[in-house]
């Protein structure tokens, strides 16, 4: 007979199998990479990565194709392999990087079109790193017929979401007139937005930070823990460009213009809601 204790057991003991496998996975996947454990780590996520858990294959492509250093040797197969499983289950992070593996030809042979497909297939779900890849291809015209309006549109869109690389976009469309009318009031605007994201010198700071990490690495032994940060080093590099093109825009500009483009930052700020 079903008792509503038997319904509370079996619900607890459930719910503890699901919370143990995800600590499992903490520990015996992802930890081992953030603690630069590189082949240890690549032994972990394959069991879980075999069990069908799509983030566990993500993180053991990337682990194939973006280990570095010691005597490890990149396996690009391996990586495709287990990042197209995972994006056949329809993770939005599998099929992102399915688009930049086409896109960047290092991983597989160039292939924009297909690229095109799997942005699409993130985009679909509001991934914004996906609608901006979809901008790109439009505006230097990459396995599409060069829109820059269409560009423009994309950008936009991920940008209204406070999305740091689209709003760079936006900066870069006001700035070249590309899709839209030129207005470097605008262009200042954008720019300002993502720049203002961080005060110069904590960014420098950063800057100098990471490379002291790059220069201290051991290079006798495999590394990998920086995997883990791919998404924080696409926002640095959104930042610094912004910096760069907002100092260069300036000396464009009169102190009308660049006063008229600080006050649309606020208010595009506000908009957005940062």
């Amino acid at each position: 007979m079903l008792t509503l204790r038997n319904l509370m057991t079996f619900f607890l003991m459930t719910t503890g199998l699901s919370v143990n496998a995800e600590m499992d996975f903490q520990s015996g996947c992802k930890d081992l990479i953030k603690s630069n454990q590189c082949i240890a780590a690549i032994e972990g996520c394959t069991v879980f990565a075999n069990q069908g858990n799509p983030e566990a294959q993500t993180l053991l492509g990337f682990l194939y194709s973006g280990t570095r250093h010691g005597d490890f040797r990149k396996n690009y197969k391996q990586s495709f392999n287990w990042i197209s499983m995972a994006a056949e289950q329809d993770y939005t992070k599998a099929q992102l990087a399915m688009a930049e593996m086409y896109k960047g030809g290092e991983v597989v042979p160039e292939n924009a079109r297909k690229a095109k497909v799997w942005y699409e297939k993130a985009a679909e779900k509001g991934n914004l790193d996906a609608i901006n890849g979809l901008a790109r291809l439009y505006r230097y015209g990459v396995g599409v017929r060069k829109d820059h309006e269409q560009a423009f549109a994309l950008y936009q869109q991920a940008a209204l979401k406070n999305h740091l690389a689209s709003q760079v976009g936006m900066g870069l469309s006001y700035r070249d007139a590309k899709g839209v009318k030129k207005n470097l009031v605008k262009a200042y605007a954008w720019l300002s937005l993502v720049s203002d994201n961080m005060e110069d010198r904590a960014f420098k700071d950063i800057q100098k930070r990471y490379e002291q990490e790059r220069e201290n690495q051991d290079k006798t032994i495999p590394q990998c823990k920086f995997i883990l940060k791919y998404d924080e080093f696409d926002d640095l590099f959104a930042l610094g460009y912004a910096k760069r093109e907002l100092l260069s825009l300036k000396q464009r500009m009169g102190l009308k213009q660049t006063k008229k483009g600080k006050d649309l930052a606020v208010q595009l700020r506000q908009e957005i809601g940062q």
